[in-house]
Order: structure tokens, then C-alpha cells, then sequence
């Protein structure tokens, strides 16, 4: 089998240099003529390669170009060399992976719970796309000249619907014991658990499960994996919290991790608040097939907030009517104005500090006390009202500078699986209507469809789906789509027209 080991001559780029290796390919840098940037260019090494190296990597190349977000490394093109090795051009990004990184400095808490919560988001956003990424890793986590991460790489990640396929390597340190010994499907969770394994990296700098200086083979590393609960960090700043949710996240167990990458950004998220951090926004693309939208949106300047009630503590009632004073004793008089705000009211340095009334005053204040009574309780029932139409209304969006509390989700709960679909079909004016159900069924689950035979495929949210007949007999087939990705080797099942 042939190998290059020069760069190829690509149609409007000019070599460089050469970036790095990977499994099967290289990285170039590469100058681009129009528009004239720097690029980063992946090129496999070889020719001739088998079907499924081809399309392993035109997968990745597809993945990518699909997915916009500000934290996964942006695909320009894709193509043939001359030699016809397949190419992928990307941004490039100067400063190093956090692999490399991390070989060489301690990244603080912070500074992990932010890369934790951007990559996490680009995760879910891959996830609501419908794909896997199934090789997180601080290598896969590249670094732009403004200090920004980016998640690439996406070179076996698949179509949920596609993760049967057993032709896809891992990277043995950070992947979960499902992927490495086959016992269940990659998911939406086995990315989940690549990601905390990575920011245990982060926070140590090498892989949970490296023993320094131990047997590190990829078969002993895949038995402490399977054997073994994830250790602790050991670093004395990492809070108790954090060392929970990694443990959580990284369960031998699928069910007990976190079931989303959302889920497992937002208790970051709470970590970060509980050691007053700033917060790191949560962004998630639009998915309004499924009607969620980005998780952190900050309202306009301009919007409308509604705020808390705000308590007013009634100040206690002093009677006025004191018994008179010597006349012989000195009287110090108390100038009427407005007491400071950092004044505070003392009963004993009132009656200290006031002049003797006179009868025709003490009249007069005693009348007044009924009316401070009446004053009081109008403004506790202000109050009262206030809190509750506080209560009562929906709450606007926080700002991305309030403080928000914010509760981590519940790991471990168990969703049935969705039963086998229960089809129905009626024709009717030269089309015909397909309706199904099944046991198990959720609020929030959707239906990826596509006709008998073919490969494009669509998704809808109701349980029924309308086609014309035009005079043949039309098949579908439906599967069960879960809002957290769950059971996504939920295979296709089909029905046809009369």
C-alpha cells in the first residue's frame, strides 16, 4: 500500500507546513489564495483506500460542514487530491490543543469548567443534529488566536441511526466500557462520558485511568475502565460538587450518567455559581422542529423584567404621650428633616432626645396612632399583593449578568423504551394517511421517517404522516426519536399502502 509523505498540490492553496498526524491522515497548514487566509487541510495518507476509509471520512467532512457553532472548528471544503486522496480544508487554528497544553501548565478550575461547558454545548448542538461524535479528547480540542476552544475531528462520528456500525476506532482512554467492549450502542451518554473523562484530564493532566508509571497498555487502561469507579482528581481546590458530577458522568453504568450533554453543562453551570464564578453561556443552536431553543438567549436591553417584591418592614410604633418632665430639667429640642438611610431607629434615643409635649399635642397624637395603624396595614397588604402577583406571573429571562440559581439536574432515572410501532393506514381522495402508536410513548418524542428504499430521511413531531398514492402503492418506514437521545439504535419499521 502506497504512502505519501509529501504534501499534496491542492488547486488554490499554497503549502506551508505540516501540522501533524493523526490515525489515517495528515494536517497541513496551507495558505488560501481567494479569499486569502491561512487554512488547516487534512489529507488522508492513503490511495486507494477501502470503501469504508472513504466514507468514514466523508462523514466527517458532511458532520462538520452541517454544523455551525462557535465551538466546533468550521469545514471550508472538501475534495480530491490529483492523487486522489481525499482532502478536508478547515479553519485554522494557531495555538495548541489542550492535550498539549496541558503537558506543559495546570489549568485552573475556572478555566475548566468554562472549556466544560462551550465544548459541552457543542456536543448537545451535534447531538440535536443527530450526530455522534464518539472521540472527545483533549487532542480533538484545538485552540483559537483569541484563546477560544473548538471541538474537531468529527472523523468517526455517525448518524444515531447508524451506530451499529463496527468499523469505527476509539481513543482508549477517555471511552466509556460500552464502546470499548461492545455491550450496548454508542449514545448521546457514551459522548457525555468522553467529555467529563477529558476535563479529568484537563484538571490533572493525564487520563483518569493512567497509572504514572504503571502498566498504561490500552488493554490494561480498558480494564480499569471496566472494573474500576473513576478515581478523584486529588487536587484540593476542586470542589466536592465537581468531583460528584465527574464520578456521575463517568459511571460504568449508562444510566446513571447524566442523559445529555445539556444536562451535564448546566450542573457545570451550578458549580460555577456556587464558587462565584462568572457564568459561561450555554449555546445551543436553534431546534425548532423540536421547539427548544438556545438555552442561555439574553433578553434586549430594552426588555421588560419583572422584578421580586420588595419588603417593606414596618418600624415599631412609639407612643408619644411620655409623662412630663421636671420643668427645672434640661430639655434639648429635636429639629424636624429627613433621618439618613444609615440612621437607625432606637426607641430609647428618641424619648432620650424629645422635648416635653403639650397637652394639646398629646391630644392630637393620640388620634394619630389609629390612623399609623390603618397606614401599617394598607402597606402590608400592599405587600401581600405584590408578592403575590410576583408569584403569579411567568419570570423573564435572567441577563447573562444576574445571578440565577440553578439546580442540577437528577442522574440515573430510567426511560422505558419506546414498544414496537402499532401502524394504521387510510386512503382517501388519492392519498393516503399513515397513523401509528406504540407502548411507552413520551410528549417530547419525534419521528424520523423515509420512504421503503431510500436514503433521505425527514422528521416530524405528530403520529401521523399524509402521502399521495398517485396510482402506486407507497411504503414508509417510522422510528422513535427520544428528546435525550436515548435508545437511539431504536431500528426503522415500516408499513405500506393497500
Amino acid at each position: 500500500m502506497s504512502r505519501s509523505l509529501l504534501a499534496p498540490e491542492i488547486p488554490g492553496l499554497t503549502y506551508v507546513s505540516k501540522l501533524g498526524s493523526g490515525g489515517y491522515a495528515d494536517v497541513y497548514l496551507y495558505e488560501q489564495q481567494m479569499p486569502s487566509r491561512r487554512v488547516a487541510v487534512k489529507v488522508l495518507r492513503e490511495t486507494g483506500l477501502s470503501a469504508s476509509a472513504v466514507n468514514r471520512f466523508t462523514a466527517e467532512a458532511n458532520a462538520m460542514a452541517q454544523l455551525e457553532h462557535p465551538h466546533i472548528v468550521p469545514v471550508y471544503a472538501a475534495g480530491l487530491t490529483m492523487e486522489g486522496r481525499p482532502y478536508l480544508v478547515m479553519m485554522y487554528y494557531p495555538k495548541a490543543s489542550l492535550a498539549e497544553r496541558v503537558r506543559t501548565e495546570r489549568l485552573s478550575v475556572a478555566e475548566v469548567l468554562r472549556i466544560g461547558i462551550q465544548i459541552g454545548s457543542a456536543v448537545e448542538t451535534a447531538h440535536r443534529a443527530g450526530l455522534l461524535h464518539r472521540d472527545i479528547k483533549p487532542a480533538n480540542v484545538l485552540t483559537n488566536q483569541y484563546g477560544t476552544p473548538g471541538l474537531t475531528d468529527f472523523g468517526i462520528a455517525a448518524q444515531i441511526a447508524d451506530v451499529d456500525d463496527e468499523d469505527t476506532g476509539v481513543s482508549v482512554p477517555w471511552s466509556p466500557p460500552e464502546v470499548l467492549y461492545a455491550t450496548a450502542p454508542a449514545s448521546a451518554r457514551s459522548d457525555v462520558y468522553s467529555l467529563a473523562s477529558t476535563l479529568w484530564h484537563l484538571l490533572v493532566g493525564r487520563s483518569a485511568f493512567e497509572v504514572p508509571g504503571g502498566d498504561n497498555s490500552s488493554f490494561a487502561l480498558m480494564k480499569r475502565i471496566r472494573d474500576t469507579p473513576p478515581p478523584p482528581t486529588g487536587r484540593p481546590d476542586v470542589p466536592a460538587s465537581l468531583e460528584r458530577l465527574l464520578r456521575s458522568a463517568m459511571a460504568r453504568e449508562v444510566t446513571a450518567r447524566p442523559a445529555t450533554a445539556l444536562d451535564l453543562v448546566r450542573s457545570l453551570q451550578a458549580i460555577e455559581q456556587e464558587l462565584r464564578y462568572q457564568r459561561t453561556p450555554i449555546v445551543v443552536a436553534d431546534d425548532r422542529e423540536s421547539g427548544r431553543s438556545s438555552v442561555d438567549a439574553t433578553p434586549p436591553a430594552d426588555a421588560t423584567r419583572v422584578k421580586g417584591a420588595q419588603v417593606v418592614s414596618a418600624q415599631p410604633i412609639v407612643r408619644q404621650d411620655y409623662p412630663p418632665t421636671s420643668a427645672s430639667s434640661d430639655r434639648t429640642v429635636v429639629r424636624g428633616g429627613t433621618p439618613q438611610a444609615s440612621d437607625e431607629f432606637s426607641p430609647t434615643r428618641e424619648m432620650a432626645g424629645r422635648r416635653e409635649p403639650e397637652p394639646t399635642e398629646q391630644a392630637e397624637r393620640r388620634v394619630s396612632v389609629p390612623v399609623m395603624l390603618v397606614s401599617v396595614l394598607a402597606v402590608v397588604a400592599i405587600v401581600v399583593g405584590a408578592v403575590y402577583l410576583s408569584t403569579s406571573r411567568p419570570k423573564a429571562p435572567a441577563a447573562a449578568g444576574d445571578s440565577v440559581s440553578i439546580q442540577p439536574p437528577q442522574f440515573g432515572e430510567e426511560v422505558l423504551r419506546p414498544g414496537s410501532l402499532r401502524f394504521t393506514h387510510e386512503s382517501k381522495d388519492g392519498s393516503v394517511t399513515f397513523s401509528w402508536d406504540y407502548d411507552h410513548a413520551l410528549a417530547s418524542d419525534s419521528y424520523s421517517w423515509r420512504r421503503a428504499g431510500k436514503t433521505s430521511v425527514s422528521t416530524i413531531t405528530q403520529r401521523s404522516l399524509t402521502l399521495p398514492l398517485d396510482g402506486k402503492r407507497v411504503c414508509i418506514e417510522v422510528r422513535v426519536v427520544r428528546a435525550d437521545h436515548s435508545y437511539a439504535d431504536q431500528a426503522y419499521e415500516g408499513d405500506c399502502s393497500s
